[in-house]
């Protein structure tokens, strides 16, 4: 049970994170390179206390990650601004089930003992078909034929994702060890790719470079997108390193939009999200955990 709450808590920052470029509309990549650098920067003093790890995999496990990330957070905040929150949200309600069927497909022998039983089996797939279905009509926003084009790598990245940081969190010589070499080297990598990319594609010369990234909303953006994303990524980790199956944590953290709903509703900020699909989204997520952490023999 514990994946499950640290999965909530995930989808919960996840939506604080979400809500931040909402508000200041900033560059994806200057936000990225917020969220790589900030964030290793503040935690890097710890690992002065662990071990360093010695397993090659590990570290490759590390690097892509953070590639990942990188390419993973300037995409998304990017189809936020371009296409909305909306369509780019309903886009994303495929993850689950992508990330489901690729662990499915790279541990064979889990998903075969699984498979055996047809009744359990068939069950799941008309839970997480029934989850998507739902998640997709409580966003209502339309989605036009680019806002699929630009998702769909963003999809697989996150869904990629999700499988390495399991890896990530499986690997590690003890808990902290996970986090913490997540929380500097992946974030550091993704820092180094957004600046790449931010001084390839925006050209703003060496003096911009550094006024544009000290402006002050980044600054102010910057620092809620390092507190939300340090704690997103603690519980994230948590969640994969015992849960069953990356895509139930993925199935977790699309309640994100949720959360959005009753923060907007808070602040009077509108946001056309279908209520009814949103408890029917929630009942099939009840159905999931069920399934997941009950004695059902739900093992990957």
């Amino acid at each position: 049970m514990v994946w499950i709450i640290n999965g909530l808590i995930y989808g919960f920052f996840m939506a604080l994170y979400t809500l931040v470029n909402q508000e200041y509309k900033i560059n994806g990549y200057l936000l990225g390179i917020w969220r790589g650098f900030g964030i290793s920067l503040v935690f890097t003093p710890f690992l002065y206390l662990l071990p360093v790890p010695t397993n090659a995999y590990y570290w490759l496990l590390l690097v892509a990650q953070g590639w990942m990330m990188g390419f993973y957070d300037s995409h998304l905040f990017f189809a936020s601004a371009n296409y909305g929150a909306g369509p780019t949200s309903r886009v994303m309600a495929l993850t689950a089930l992508v990330t489901t069927v690729l662990w499915w497909v790279i541990t064979p022998s889990e998903f075969l003992q699984l498979f055996e039983d047809g009744t359990v089996f068939l069950t799941l797939i008309l839970v997480l078909f029934g989850f998507t279905i739902s998640y997709w009509y409580m966003i209502k926003d339309q989605v036009s034929k680019a806002v699929l084009d630009y998702m769909i790598p963003v999809i697989f990245a996150f869904s990629g994702m999700s499988i390495i940081t399991k890896g990530i969190a499986v690997h590690g010589n003890n808990v902290w060890v996970s986090v913490v070499y997540y929380l500097v080297v992946v974030t550091f990598i993704s820092g180094c790719y957004n600046t790449y990319f931010y001084i390839r594609r925006e050209k703003p010369g060496f003096v911009n470079f550094f006024k544009n990234v000290f402006a002050w909303n980044v600054v102010k953006a910057g620092v809620y997108i390092i507190s939300f994303s340090a704690a997103l990524i603690t519980a994230k980790t948590l969640a994969l390193r015992v849960a069953p199956n990356p895509g139930y944590v993925v199935a977790l953290v699309l309640t994100s939009p949720i959360f959005v709903f009753w923060i907007n509703k808070y602040h009077k900020v509108p946001d056309d999200v279908s209520v009814k699909a949103g408890f029917s989204m929630i009942f099939c997520l009840v159905l999931l955990l069920l399934l997941a952490s009950g004695d059902y023999g739900v093992i990957d």
